[in-house]
């Protein structure tokens, strides 16, 4: 028997079968993977604070679903004090969409509810160290409330 014949069929095929592989468009995985992903734009300085607000949030929130609100997260929201403190000097992009005779009262209304916040906060940091975990769960919740009001009142809505 001769094997000459069908080993040149065999490489023959699976240089043609490598070959239509390596043919796969570069993009088509990236567009694969990002097929429902929104487009890029850029971050404001406010959104980048905000951003470091909320995943620091995001953990004091899982601690305390948890049950294990220490001292540790005192750090969590003394990071998120400091970043309202940073975003009260930021200008918010919805007040510069408002028309000009609306952006002095919309400014001080989001001074405002950052003070709110930054109270609330500073109380929850103190109950924390305090390591007053019923009082610290409590306010827990009042701040959350406070951080849905200031998105609901001067967070610029996502678009979809």
């Amino acid at each position: 028997m001769n094997l000459r014949p069908v080993t040149l069929v065999l490489v023959l095929t699976l240089g043609v079968w490598s070959g239509l592989r390596a043919e796969t468009p570069p993009s088509a995985p990236a567009a694969q993977a990002g097929k429902h992903a929104k487009p890029e734009k850029p971050e404001t300085e406010l959104e980048k604070t905000m951003s470091k607000m909320g995943k620091a949030w995001r953990q004091v929130r899982k601690e305390a679903r948890d049950g294990q609100l220490s001292t540790a997260t005192a750090k969590l929201v003394a990071t998120i004090h400091t970043n309202a403190e940073a975003a009260g000097k930021l200008t918010p992009q919805l007040e510069l969409e408002r028309p000009e005779g609306e952006r002095a009262k919309f400014h001080a209304g989001y001074q405002a509810q950052l003070k709110k916040l930054i109270a609330k906060l500073s109380d929850l940091e103190a109950a924390l160290n305090a390591g007053d975990t019923d009082k610290a769960n409590h306010l827990i919740g009042e701040v959350n409330d406070v951080m849905k009001s200031g998105h609901e009142d001067y967070r610029k809505p996502d678009e979809d």
